[in-house]
C-alpha cells in the first residue's frame, strides 16, 4: 500500500492510516490525501506551490484521491487515468459530520475561555443557521444557554420561533445587545463598515472570508476540527471516502 498525504497534521495521518487499513478491500493500491480544501486559486494545492496538474499528471490506476474542492477538470483527469476521486466537499454526510464536529469544537472554545462563567449563564448570537449553525445552537441550548439566532431565511425565523429561540433578521443593523458572544458561521458578510460592535461583545468567526468589519477585534477558527480534533476530523474523512467506494459497488 502507497501512502501519500499533501494535507498537513494529524487530520492527513488519521485518514490516511484508516484508509490503509480498509483500501485493499476495495482494490486500492495507492491513497493520495489532498488538503482540506484542496486548493484556494485553483491552480495549485493549498498551502503549497504544487500545481493541481501535477497531481493530476500522476493519477493512476488503482489510486484512490480523497480531496475537498477539486476543480472538475482535474477531477475528470484524474478519473479518466483510473484513479477513483473522493471529493468531500460534495459529501452530504461528511459535511454534516465536520458541521457537527465544528459545533464541538466551539463549545470546546467557550468553555475553556469564558471568563469565569459557564456556558450556560451566557448569552449567544449565531449568524447563520446551516449546517454548523443547528449543531451549535442545539448544543449552546442543551448546556441552558440564551441563543439568538441570525438568519435570511423566513421559514427558519417560524421555524425557531416555535421552539421559544430568540430570532432575528440577518442584516448590518441588526440588533446585537444583550449578546456576550456572537458566533458566525455564515460565509458572507453581514455587517458592513457602519455597524457599530457593542462593549464587551465578544465575536467568533467559523466562516473563511472576511465576514465583519475591519475594525473589528474578531477570533477566528477556521478548519476548527483539524486544529482541536484532528483524529476525529481524519476518521470522518476516511468513512466518507469508504462509504463512496461501497457506493460504487467496489
Amino acid at each position: 500500500m502507497i501512502i501519500k498525504t499533501y494535507e498537513a497534521g494529524k487530520r492527513g495521518e488519521a485518514c490516511a492510516a484508516l484508509l490503509a487499513e480498509h483500501a485493499p478491500n476495495y482494490g486500492i493500491g495507492k491513497v493520495t490525501v489532498l488538503p482540506i480544501p484542496s486548493t484556494r486559486d485553483g491552480r495549485c494545492l493549498k498551502g503549497s506551490d504544487i500545481p493541481i496538474d501535477n497531481i493530476a499528471e500522476s493519477a493512476e490506476e488503482g489510486e484512490l484521491i480523497v480531496c475537498y474542492g477539486l476543480p472538475k477538470e482535474a477531477a475528470e483527469r484524474m478519473e479518466a487515468a483510473g484513479a477513483t476521486v473522493y471529493d468531500a466537499g460534495i459529501d452530504e454526510s461528511f459535511l454534516e459530520r465536520n458541521a457537527e464536529l465544528t459545533a464541538e469544537c466551539t463549545l470546546g472554545v467557550l468553555m475553556m475561555s469564558s471568563g469565569g462563567r459557564a456556558v450556560g449563564d451566557c448569552s449567544f448570537g449565531i449568524v447563520g443557521y446551516g449546517r454548523i449553525g443547528r449543531h451549535l445552537a442545539r448544543l449552546l441550548l442543551f448546556f441552558g444557554a440564551s441563543v439568538r439566532v441570525y438568519t435570511s431565511r423566513s421559514e427558519i425565523l417560524l421555524e425557531l420561533a416555535e421552539y421559544g429561540v430568540d430570532t432575528r433578521m440577518s442584516s448590518g443593523d441588526a440588533p446585537l445587545e444583550g449578546l456576550d458572544v456572537l458566533i458566525n458561521t455564515a460565509p458572507a458578510k453581514i455587517f458592513g463598515d457602519e455597524s457599530c460592535l457593542p462593549q464587551g461583545l465578544r465575536v467568533i468567526d467559523l466562516a473563511s472570508g472576511e465576514s465583519f468589519p475591519k475594525e473589528w477585534e474578531v477570533e477566528r477558527y477556521p478548519s476548527v476540527p483539524a486544529k482541536m480534533f484532528p483524529i476525529s476530523a481524519g476518521r470522518a474523512l476516511a468513512e466518507g471516502a469508504v462509504r463512496y467506494l461501497d457506493g460504487l459497488g467496489r
